[in-house]
């Protein structure tokens, strides 16, 4: 068949593959059950006007078009479910009581990718704690990203806790212009304090130090309550230690870091936000504090990909056993019980023809005279 090429970007998931991402993400969703989530499943397409209401410009752009030929209203395809599940909380669901706890799953698809994730196309899988006190449920979501990278037998992680609200801040003591912002943010993207004395000196030193404090959370949050800061920064920094804090203290075992100048992309947290890492420094999940219709939330959220990437869940994943032709309904039930992805064979087999058959289609295990074999 010709021009069986696909676009950039974009692939097909063969079954090897496919039944993995399928383990991955019902593992996932199956443990946010198991602790009161409700799953929810938005459409892939909605209208601009609801589908960008809590995106930058940047990522509104980042999301493939389409014209819908009913309405002739301009659509848009999702690249986050994040908002999504932001409108459903506001919207359909907003007589549930609070705070809500909603999961999800699903495909999202973004017109260019980054330099970390070469697909355009990637399952989203998440989880929202909707209409809280601010800085109330950090612990509760950080237990479940745990939970979860251990339920997939991801081993070593670590998570780095940022300040969304310190640039913001930055702003209103140093009363910062537009274009001075911009030079900020692209000095703290670097780390590098060069140039600032020409906006203020003071803005300088307090961003040296802000530097010198990225790194182990324990080591430098104790450097950060002896500093003096000015008001608006001042508030933000006691608020990020008492959070980190408290988690560092509930968490022993969490290799745990902070960068106080990240700057935020997403444009909407409203309070700590924080990235988990694999040893091999893919990233793993993310999320923060945001607010919605003037309530709180809290979440994260990952992609089957990069997690699939860092999970050995998926090295004993597939116990495939070939039965013979004539077999009984309630016995491959009962195979399939014993965690068995039966395959049924087409034609009559005796014991050596059904372990090479076996082979052929790659199982790991044949059925034959009311025994299991292993293939070896």
């Amino acid at each position: 068949m010709k021009n069986q090429l696909l676009p950039e970007g974009f692939r097909d998931s063969l079954p090897e593959l496919a039944t993995k991402e399928n383990k991955v993400n019902s593992t996932f969703i199956k443990l946010m059950q198991k602790n009161g989530f409700l799953l929810v499943k938005p459409p892939l397409l909605e209208f601009e006007s609801s589908l960008f209401f809590l995106l930058d410009d940047n990522e509104e752009a980042n999301s493939f078009r389409v014209l819908d030929p009913i309405s002739q209203k301009m659509m848009g395809i999702r690249s986050d479910i994040t908002v999504q599940i932001a409108r459903i909380s506001c919207g359909s669901l907003i007589e549930l009581p609070r705070p809500l706890k909603l999961c999800y799953s699903g495909e999202v698809l973004r017109v260019n990718n980054n330099s970390l994730n070469l697909s355009r196309q990637a399952t989203q899988i998440g989880s929202e704690i909707i209409g809280i006190d601010q800085n109330e449920c950090e612990n509760e979501i950080i237990s479940l990203m745990i939970e979860s990278l251990k339920l997939l037998k991801i081993k070593k992680f670590f998570i780095s806790f940022t300040m969304p609200t310190l640039v913001p801040a930055i702003v209103k003591d140093f009363k910062l212009s537009k274009s001075d912002l911009e030079f900020v943010k692209s000095k703290y993207n670097n780390k590098n304090s060069e140039g600032l004395e020409k906006i203020s000196n003071q803005l300088k030193t307090i961003s040296n130090v802000l530097i010198d404090c990225v790194g182990d959370a324990t080591l430098n949050l104790k450097k950060l309550r002896t500093i003096k800061f000015t008001k608006n920064i001042k508030n933000e920094i006691q608020s990020f230690i008492k959070i980190t804090s408290r988690i560092i203290k509930d968490f022993p075992n969490l290799e745990i870091f902070i960068d106080p100048l990240e700057i935020d992309e997403s444009n909407y947290h409203t309070g700590i936000a924080f990235k988990v890492f694999s040893a091999n420094l893919k990233e793993l999940f993310s999320g923060g504090n945001y607010r919605v219709s003037n309530e709180s939330c809290i979440g994260f959220s990952g992609f089957t990909e990069s997690l699939l990437s860092e999970s050995l869940i998926t090295k004993s994943l597939i116990k495939k056993i070939l039965v013979p032709k004539y077999t009984d309904s309630e016995l491959k039930k009962n195979l399939q019980k014993k965690g068995f992805f039966t395959f049924q064979a087409i034609k009559k087999f005796n014991k050596q023809q059904i372990k090479i058959e076996a082979i052929k289609q790659d199982c790991n295990y044949y059925f034959f005279d009311n025994v299991i074999y292993k293939v070896k």
